[in-house]
């Protein structure tokens, strides 16, 4: 798909991303559910790398409405720059950060996050990352961890997240979409909310961190169990705050079982630039 019509995409429905609007009714509930646990993993493990010092100069790639950037800012993280293909989402993440009562210095580039080269020079950044679709619906994904290698400084952190190949097969085959199975694992491409992007295994998405110079440090699976389970049962659970707590310590536990990470929700790796 021309990069054109993905950012005309969420200009559209830059407005209703964070509520999940822009999904359609095939995304279910269960869906919602296990995303939930996908969101508290994914933001562990951001934490977790993230500088110790607050004053350091944080990249958002692909960074939508500005949902990570806030969290950050919430830690008292100020200097952060939130890069999109989408200037409706980047206008959403001006007024959700503009809301914040507590300073920060946010900037908002309009950038393609395959080629950045106009927007940011190299060894730039003191922690990047880039969580979820932007690596995914670029359709060049080894383009797009050059450039956040490229941009990041030597001895730092880079965190990407994106779909994985393997959980969408028995989905596929369940929606008895047999030729649609075949193409992902022929490709690596699959057609998510009428756009093609790609799915990785961790090992795919680890030849493309040591091609663009990036030691891969830990490999997250997001969430490992919970997106398998029942629709009913995980709506249940889900209300239920201490199963709900029991549940994410067992997904923190396995998530980074490399055995399991393949049929993961989502894929996050973590690299460190050589």
């Amino acid at each position: 798909m021309p990069k054109k019509k993905v950012e005309e995409i969420f200009d559209k429905y830059a407005e209703g991303y964070s509520t999940g609007e822009f999904k359609p009714s095939i995304y279910d509930e269960v869906a919602r559910t296990a995303m939930s646990f996908a969101d508290d993993i994914t933001w562990h493990y951001l934490q977790k790398y993230a500088p110790r010092d607050t004053n350091a100069l944080i990249l958002d790639a692909g960074g939508g409405d500005g949902n990570w950037a806030q969290k950050f800012i919430e830690l008292d993280y100020r200097n952060i720059v939130i890069s999109d293909l989408s200037q409706g989402m980047l206008d959403e993440a001006k007024k959700r950060l503009g809301k914040l009562s507590l300073k920060h210095n946010a900037q908002f580039i309009k950038a393609d996050i395959t080629d950045m080269k106009d927007s940011f020079q190299e060894n730039t950044f003191d922690y990047v990352f880039s969580q979820y679709d932007a690596v995914s619906l670029c359709m060049a994904p080894r383009n797009a961890i050059l450039e956040l290698g490229r941009v990041a400084k030597r001895g730092t952190y880079v965190v990407v997240s994106l779909d994985t190949k393997f959980r969408r097969v028995p989905e596929f085959i369940e929606a008895k979409q047999i030729e649609a199975a075949r193409k992902l694992l022929r490709t690596n491409v699959s057609v998510e909310f009428g756009f093609p992007q790609y799915n990785l295994t961790w090992e795919e998405l680890a030849e493309y961190f040591d091609y663009a110079g990036l030691e891969v440090v830990e490999v997250v699976g997001a969430p490992v169990f919970l997106h398998q389970v029942d629709e009913k049962v995980m709506q249940e659970l889900e209300k239920d705050p201490e199963a709900r707590k029991e549940l994410l310590k067992v997904e923190l536990e396995y998530c980074t079982t490399k055995s399991l990470i393949n049929f993961a929700g989502h894929l996050q790796m973590i690299g460190k630039k050589k």
